[in-house]
């Protein structure tokens, strides 16, 4: 495949890679010389069709590239300037405008969200009532995941998700370890509404990206598309082949995921992170706040097996840890097709940003840290070819192992046309299963799932879209009330708890 590579305008002394000054008799080494074919080889190996990346360093971007593809026809090159779906990276925004408000007196982040929003409530009951801002930006609530919830759903607004959240299951107590958490995030979004008096995306565009000249950075797919420079995200068939999936709404999401920006667009917010709240001059967010969000306050898990990363923490819609002994500050991003990586060095004053579009690859991670190593002259760590070789063998792996198998010999309780109804549980929200010439069909959040008979009363999910393969093979198990008509309906729903329990209200 012919690599296309193309240099942002950001000047021409960009197409070197690094700055020098012009009369120098004599120029250092280019530590990025050659990485260009590096970065693009990688990319074909790790089948992702499109990637950029930004680097900033002492507050001047130093090289800004795209490679690939934006689409899965191949006929629109990626640049530096094309629109990307950022997914969690949007977490830092949610938080950078808590701070904001802190910075105001508006918020507090140990103060009770419950002050803020007093009808909030949990499945946790009573020790919830101290839950802060502060718990819910780093993770530590104890809820669990239930992505499903909002995965897809454009009806559901802040105010039914507050509504839903006493019916969804904590895994662990408050404050006693990490559990990300999407919803959260989309609550804290409701409570800077709440303390700004405006929308959350009014309030991020007027506080965060316009200061910033960020003004092709916005806050849903439909938007991207009327840009004339955006990608589209991708996944991998079972034959490794990278196939273009649809755009999908976010605005669920919201605060927890739903901005798209350029690498070159993200340059002036690593600036203002790194520069700890101000960017040219200019003061958006105190020291003391931008401090409070780099601030590790729970692990992320065990020791890492790779030997120049010291063990994970997290604080504030960043994660945070060492790498060869350097503070790095960073998060990542996968959602829809889509994934990301922005990446601070503090005390280097170096930012690297990195945007794929192909669903849950490691790339933008492993490309910030082989970069990384070149630009500050370390022995190359080789990142993505560690990646490579660990994704080789787990695909190895996999390939040897049996699918799990239905009883054999078995049918339904009774006609098909007995399953037909609309079940609900007041935390997932609706299943309708329908009948067809082609036999059951349930719909979810929009999301139309064939129901293929597994064994007895049970079915496997089997999504009518390509991109739906959240719901690939979960199984739906039906169940009948004493007098032998069907009741319910379970469903798992969050591979962290048993499978929900959905009742029938109609059919």
């Amino acid at each position: 495949m012919q690599r296309r590579a193309f240099v942002s305008l950001l000047g021409a002394s960009l197409g070197a890679g690094l700055v020098g000054p012009a009369w120098a008799a004599k120029r250092k080494p280019d530590p990025l010389a050659g990485f260009d074919a590096e970065l693009d080889l990688a990319r074909q190996n790790w089948r992702v069709p499109g990637l950029a990346i930004a680097v900033i360093k002492d507050g001047a971007p130093i090289y800004a590239k795209g490679f690939g593809w934006r689409d899965g026809a191949k006929t629109q090159a990626v640049t530096p300037d094309t629109l990307f779906g950022v997914a969690s990276l949007t977490k830092a925004f949610t938080s950078a405008t808590v701070a904001l408000l802190v910075d105001e007196g508006k918020l507090a982040w140990d103060e009770p969200v419950t002050t803020y929003v007093p009808e909030l409530k949990m499945a946790g009951g009573v020790e919830y009532a101290s839950l802060s801002l502060r718990d819910m930006l780093s993770h530590r609530t104890g809820l669990g995941t239930h992505d499903l919830v909002w995965y897809n759903n454009e009806k559901l607004s802040k105010t039914e998700l507050l509504a839903r959240l006493p019916y969804l299951d904590t895994s662990a107590p408050l404050r006693s370890q990490y559990k990300y958490n999407n919803l959260m995030y989309i609550l804290a979004g409701l409570v800077v509404e709440r303390a700004a008096g405006q929308s959350w995306e009014a309030f991020t565009e007027a506080r965060l990206l316009k200061p910033l000249g960020m003004g092709r950075t916005g806050f849903s797919p439909s938007q991207m598309a009327h840009d004339a420079d955006f990608a589209f995200g991708h996944k991998l068939l079972p034959s490794k082949q990278a196939v273009q999936i649809p755009l999908r709404p976010e605005d669920a999401i919201g605060p927890a995921g739903e901005l798209h920006s350029s690498v070159t667009q993200f340059i002036p917010w690593m600036e203002m992170q790194l520069g700890r709240g101000q960017y040219r001059g200019k003061r958006l967010i105190s020291v003391a706040q931008s401090e409070a969000m780099w601030a590790p306050l729970v692990s992320t898990g065990g020791q890492p097996e790779a030997t120049e990363l010291s063990r994970g923490l997290y604080g504030l819609g960043w994660r945070t840890d060492f790498y060869r002994g350097m503070r790095r500050v960073a998060h990542g991003g996968n959602l829809n097709g889509f994934s990301s990586r922005v990446t601070l060095f503090p005390e280097q004053n170096v930012g690297i940003v990195a945007f794929a579009n192909m669903r849950g690859t490691p790339l933008p991670g492993h490309a910030s840290l082989d970069l990384f190593d070149r630009l500050m002259g370390l022995a190359p760590a080789n990142w993505s070819a560690r990646g490579l070789a660990r994704r080789d063998a787990n695909e190895a792996k996999a390939a040897t192992q049996t699918p799990p198998a239905p009883i054999p010999n078995t049918t339904p309780s009774r006609e098909l046309a007995a399953f037909v109804g609309t079940y609900r549980h007041k935390g997932y929200g609706t299943w309708a299963v329908t009948l067809d010439e082609a036999g059951l069909q349930g719909t979810y959040n929009e999301m139309p799932i064939r129901l293929k008979h597994w064994h007895y009363d049970v079915f496997n999910g089997q999504p009518t879209r390509e991109d739906d393969d959240d719901l690939l093979d979960v199984k739906f198990a039906f169940q009948a009330d004493v007098a032998g008509k069907i009741r319910s309906l379970e469903v798992q729903m969050d591979s962290d708890f048993p499978p929900a329990v959905f009742v029938r209200t109609s059919g």
